[in-house]
């Protein structure tokens, strides 16, 4: 079986979890099977405007012919290049359907316009377009079939891994004494479903740092001031410094609204750090028992969550516990054997 990994053009700063997850997959695939050899093949083009997004679709159609794939699988993101691929060769993973909510919030004839757009060429489309369907959480797989329809058969679940690299840093790696004083809360993102204005608000009169990594709005700006929070910014990091990121903070805030799985909460839970995480959505599947869980839609549960792991020792050290448990459930092996399992039915098809 030749498989192709259909990959979007990386950015030299930005999200590296797509990249770093099938990379980790991809060197297992020897272990499990002799019969597979493994292709990657990347975007020419940034997945920034029509034209782009165009010359890409056809650059992918005539790269899987020259390379003479038996599997196309797009890992994630550049969904529209099913367009230009055999469906019956296809396998899609889509991570979440985050984009098609975000317009929601308005009712202006350019938003509605918009989100149809994102819904057919990213979603719609692609899922017609392609054999099987895999999503990393029930959320996610939920999502797919609430927006298109999908037969819930086409789609399988197979979660995210954690990144070798994160597992790598715990090597040797002793947590920092907990700051209860003065604790630095990490938060990454902050896009509309990061819930960043509830947070704020919820972070009014409590002693800590706000650590935001994402690009800021104006708007943004003037919470953090009207609710007085001492933060530190960072639009964008490499890798290391995200890593170094972690390790230096007390504890990690992710009470989405919404999230296709949440990988900050099991990279988080791998460098030993509490979570505070919202109990919709994928997030309590990901997080796991006994994790904190608050309603991202209360600042009142949101703000009582963050000093109960502030001042509650016992209560912060099962969380740190518990959590270091819930990381075996991504084991990359166990992963990988599940992706392997749906090359080999998918060619059984044929």
């Amino acid at each position: 079986m030749k498989i192709v990994y259909l990959h979007r053009k990386p950015r030299q700063f930005g999200n590296f979890s797509i990249e770093s997850y099938f990379e980790d997959i991809r060197s297992h695939l020897p272990s499990i099977s002799n019969d597979i050899e493994a292709t990657i093949y990347q975007v020419p083009f940034f997945s920034d405007g029509i034209f782009p997004r165009i010359k890409n679709i056809f650059d992918a159609k005539k790269q899987t012919k020259i390379l003479e794939s038996d599997i196309n699988h797009i890992t994630g993101d550049i969904h529209f290049l099913t367009m230009g691929l055999n469906p019956q060769k296809t396998i899609l993973t889509i991570h979440d359907c985050a984009f098609l909510e975000q317009k929601k919030t308005t009712n202006s004839f350019k938003d509605k316009l918009k989100n149809k757009f994102l819904k057919t060429f990213w979603l719609s489309i692609p899922v017609k377009q392609s054999k099987f369907i895999t999503a990393v959480s029930q959320a996610t797989k939920n999502e797919i079939i609430k927006h298109t329809g999908c037969n819930p058969n086409k789609i399988t679940i197979i979660p995210t891994t954690i990144s070798p690299k994160f597992q790598e840093a715990t090597q040797n790696y002793k947590p920092k004494k907990f700051d209860s004083q003065k604790p630095i809360i990490l938060q990454l993102g902050a896009a509309f479903n990061k819930n960043l204005e509830r947070l704020f608000e919820a972070l009014e009169g409590i002693n800590c740092t706000l650590h935001i990594i994402a690009p800021l709005s104006k708007q943004h700006f003037k919470l953090l001031k009207k609710f007085d929070i001492h933060y530190k910014h960072q639009n964008k990091v490499s890798f290391e410094e995200l890593i170094l990121a972690y390790k230096n903070c007390d504890l990690v805030s992710f009470v989405s609204t919404i999230e296709g799985f949440g990988m900050p909460i099991i990279e988080a839970q791998t460098l030993q750090k509490p979570v505070i995480t919202s109990t919709v959505s994928s997030m309590p599947w990901v997080a796991g028992k006994n994790s904190c869980l608050v309603n991202p839609f209360s600042t009142k549960e949101i703000k009582e969550g963050i000093l109960k792991i502030i001042k509650n020792k016992k209560y912060r050290n099962e969380l740190i516990k518990n959590g270091k448990e819930n990381t075996k459930r991504f084991n990359s092996k166990t992963v990988a054997k599940q992706y392997v399992e749906l090359y080999k039915k998918m060619k059984s098809y044929k």
